[in-house]
């Protein structure tokens, strides 16, 4: 069980929406005496708008760690432990709004006073939201391979050789990356590199059911061997796991950094 890769989409939306509604249904179920005074539809409206700014807020935390490339499961745990701290600012904006102030905090003293209160009062609160949004994120390993039926013979991927005939043997399949020569082709791999004649384009054709993907005009690379994707001035350039460094076109680099961000998202849960 990993932590999913969160995205903003309208299914993620719908999810904390149904969360916080029926997460305000179950606190004014309980009675709480913050809100005890409160009309039924207002106090309702104040529970259900403090749960989805929680779980926004962690949801951005986990959203950000996620985008820094942080293994799991730092995302929910530091965004857990950050919380009630925007959390608080949120809620004390949210009661005054609602004109639902706390008198005990107001009587608090100084506005930092009643900001640190805040913090401990909503603390367990922002901790239960936490709590379930990890939950809600969370999702089984792929058992694709279990769909396999008993008995069925298993497919194995074409070898390098078997795509690009003109391949060494001794090269082995684990391809690196090409680069478009003239009229040649030069491949790398984990064994090593060789020059091929062979038309650039030809290739991308046979590799296209390869995890990688031209990342140049001359230049095709494997996104399990690129280590990492940084700008130069006004060029981009790509390390691969070899130390080589390719060349990333500027129409090319959102593509390039979505699917190197989709690869690692998907190295991380096997």
């Amino acid at each position: 069980m990993k932590l999913d890769q969160v995205a903003v989409s309208a299914g993620l939306i719908r999810k904390v929406l149904l969360a916080a509604l029926i997460g305000a249904g179950f606190i004014l179920v309980l009675e709480p005496t913050h809100t005890e005074n409160v009309p039924i539809l207002a106090a309702f409206a104040l529970w259900f708008t403090h749960l989805f700014l929680a779980a926004a807020l962690f949801l951005t935390g986990v959203l950000v760690l996620q985008r820094l490339r942080c293994p799991d499961p730092i995302p929910a745990i530091a965004s857990a432990l950050v919380l009630p701290i925007p959390f608080a600012l949120g809620s004390l904006v949210l009661d005054y709004g609602f004109g639902n102030a706390d008198d005990d905090l107001q009587a608090a003293g100084t506005p930092v006073s009643v900001f640190l209160n805040e913090i401990v009062t909503i603390t367990p609160l922002a901790l239960a939201v936490a709590v379930a949004m990890t939950f809600l994120l969370r999702r089984s390993p792929s058992d694709e391979s279990a769909l396999q039926t008993e008995g069925q013979p298993k497919e194995f991927p074409p070898s390098l050789k078997q795509l690009i005939h003109s391949v060494p043997s001794a090269l082995g399949d684990d391809i690196i990356h090409l680069h478009a020569q003239d009229h040649y082709v030069e491949i790398v791999t984990t064994e090593g590199r060789a020059l091929l004649s062979e038309q650039f384009g030809d290739c991308l054709e046979k590799l296209e059911n390869l995890n990688g993907i031209q990342c140049h005009r001359s230049h095709w690379i494997s996104l399990a061997h690129v280590d990492s994707v940084s700008r130069k001035g006004s060029a981009y350039t790509c390390k691969m796991s070899n130390g080589d460094q390719v060349p990333v076109s500027r129409r090319r680099y959102a593509e390039l950094r979505d699917k190197v961000d989709a690869a690692f998202t998907s190295a991380r849960r096997q």
